[in-house]
């Protein structure tokens, strides 16, 4: 019997590259994360009478969270509430993916998602950095944070709950520096077969076609991403990022 698993990782952070690395390589069933054709055509529909709520997404995930254990981008949800699902057994395998809140942050400033709409002029970084965050109700948190950073800090910080069950965090730069070694560790460490006896790569970009793998390896690899920062807005992330977290994760502080 074919081994599930169930991955959780904040927007830009590579889920899509990793899933489609696991759905070449390894014998394992992935619980979607995402919304099914049907109900992201509905809440296209309807997004101008909703006023820029993502509603009828947060519902569909309400209803089927014992089917999929939520949205893939959302809050880890509490211990107890995991164990009351059937799909939650000793052979569930769960991975999170964690990103460098600096270059994280930069990825979500140049594309927010549902938090600009049309004839909204849209903030410099630094205002970005200071300004709350509107989350979405499956996002699984309070409905306003205090900024962008804080979003960093609770939806990492809850992946740690997982640790009493089949769990591997990794991280975005891991995936970069060798993903085939993943590969490896979730077939080794999980029992789960492989389908080839080699590493197969997938070398396209699963949201921008004009770039490939070497592009990305080489700009987080090399964080080229730095150049991107003033000292200020180092300043402001620095007095917000969980330190602790950053150390758990292997992450260190810009100064």
């Amino acid at each position: 019997m074919t081994k599930k698993l169930k991955m959780y990782g904040e927007r830009n952070t590579n889920t899509n590259y990793m899933s489609k690395l696991i759905q070449l390589n390894l014998e394992l069933q992935e619980i979607r994360g995402t919304v099914p054709h049907y109900v992201d055509k509905a809440q296209r529909h309807f997004q101008r009478l909703l006023s820029g709520n993502e509603q009828i997404k947060d519902i569909y995930f309400d209803l089927t969270f014992g089917k999929n254990l939520g949205w893939k981008h959302s809050c880890v949800q509490p211990t107890a509430t995991l164990k009351n699902c059937k799909l939650v057994d000793e052979e569930l395998i769960f991975i999170t993916i964690t990103k460098n809140p600096y270059s994280w942050l930069l990825s979500l400033y140049r594309n927010p998602y549902h938090q600009y709409y049309l004839n909204q002029k849209k903030p410099s970084f630094e205002e970005f950095l200071l300004s709350p965050w509107k989350t979405v109700g499956r996002d699984k948190t309070q409905r306003s944070l205090k900024d962008p950073i804080e979003l960093w800090n609770i939806k990492n910080s809850s992946y740690l709950q997982l640790q009493e069950f089949n769990v591997l965090n990794i991280t975005t730069e891991s995936i970069f520096i060798d993903a085939g070694k993943i590969i490896c560790e979730i077939s080794d460490r999980f029992s789960v077969p492989r389908k080839h006896d080699c590493f197969v790569d997938y070398e396209r970009s699963t949201k921008d076609k004009r770039k490939d793998g070497n592009y990305y390896r080489d700009y987080y690899l090399n964080e080229k991403w730095k150049d991107k920062f003033s000292n200020n807005e180092i300043t402001i992330i620095n007095q917000t990022v969980d330190r602790k977290l950053m150390d758990y994760f292997g992450y260190e502080v810009l100064l």
